[in-house]
């Protein structure tokens, strides 16, 4: 099925390069220089925050690493599943807010895809990178939780951001050229900031949509690959569509050889159905079996976003997956036994 990731094998470039040593130190640099330049994008846990140094009631952004690599593909971080420890110059340590959380991602082409397939990030140690991964980041400010008018008392100088999760969701990989989740360097400078509105209203808008379902399989059990899927998405009341605006359909990720298509169909009496059609003819793998146009089983999930000012409550009830007509595919096209679709509001995630 194609060559493997390099990475996954802890193999490395095959070299004319006499000294081996140069060639280390060289990639170990361009590693390092990607790895800063794409920590708002990337799969490294962030060096630094964005910016690296804050007055007190300033917001912070935290890139937590990769949404598969660190994060394991989730479809989503909630703020219940992050826990942010700031402990300042004097060793005083304060609870921090995760504000917002939201995904982002680099360019198809950019450096930290390629290194990802021609062995370079595993040459530095830089371990179980995904390519075509994105990050997750964290938008954290140092004021008392939902208090943005309440600065911290924080002494100037250095201090350090603790993120970790109770709920497991985020695993702190802390490989050699990117950060530690459990000691993020931050300098304090002196001053105090009041809440910059117009910044944090961007931040907002990065957020996943509430008006939003998962649709994803109830298991993959002993499953290591599959060919696709096709979904059958019934709706009965499409006035609950704001200005008959119908739903949309799209990948959780961004891998590129995501295959994916729907069609709404009305059957004029105000119901219809949304048919969904994914597809990879290169298989969604585990991270050990995937080709490089593979994609990998987390992007199995995909999002139905709607249009609508109506309760979540109102949304679960509109919309019901037809489990006949909803099946996932193997390689050869036969239909896996045991494998249905599930529909899950945002708000249940």
């Amino acid at each position: 099925m194609g060559k493997r990731f390099a990475q996954t094998h802890g193999l490395r470039p095959t070299h004319n390069n006499r000294d081996t040593g140069m060639f280390n130190r060289i990639n170990y640099t361009k590693v390092a220089a990607v790895c800063v330049a794409l920590l708002w994008l990337g799969g490294c846990v962030q060096t630094k925050p964005t910016p690296g140094y804050a007055r007190a009631g300033d917001h912070i952004t935290v890139g937590l690493g990769g949404i598969i690599r660190n994060a394991g593909g989730e479809a989503v971080l909630k703020k219940s599943d992050l826990v942010i420890t700031l402990t300042d110059a004097n060793s005083q340590q304060f609870n921090l807010e995760p504000r917002f959380i939201f995904k982002s991602y680099i360019d198809y082409s950019a450096q930290m895809n390629t290194f990802t397939f021609d062995g370079t990030n595993q040459a530095v140690g830089l371990t179980g990178m995904v390519p075509y991964d994105g990050g997750w980041m964290v938008v954290i400010p140092l004021t008392y939780p939902q208090q943005y008018s309440s600065p911290l008392p924080l002494a100037v100088g250095p201090a350090t951001i603790s993120v970790s999760s109770p709920s497991n969701k985020l695993v702190n990989t802390a490989d050699s050229v990117e950060g530690d989740l459990s000691s993020v360097p931050l300098e304090i400078i002196a001053g105090t900031s009041a809440q910059d509105v117009d910044f944090v209203r961007q931040f907002g808008a990065y957020n996943t949509t509430p008006n939003s379902f998962v649709v994803s399989p109830d298991t993959l059990a002993g499953i290591t690959e599959v060919g696709g899927a096709f979904f059958a998405i019934n709706y009965n009341d499409d006035t609950f569509f704001t200005n008959g605006l119908e739903p949309v359909v799209v990948p959780s990720n961004h891998n590129p050889y995501v295959q994916l298509n729907y069609n709404v169909v009305s059957n004029g009496d105000g119901t219809g159905t949304i048919f969904v059609t994914l597809l990879n003819p290169a298989g969604f793998k585990t991270l050990v079996t995937a080709s490089p146009n593979s994609s990998f089983l987390a992007d199995l999930s995909v999002r139905l976003n709607y249009f609508s000012g109506g309760t979540p409550a109102a949304a679960k009830a509109n919309f019901s997956v037809d489990t006949f007509n909803s099946y996932y595919i193997g390689m050869n096209g036969a239909v896996i036994p045991g494998v249905e679709p599930v529909l899950t509001h945002a708000i249940d995630l």
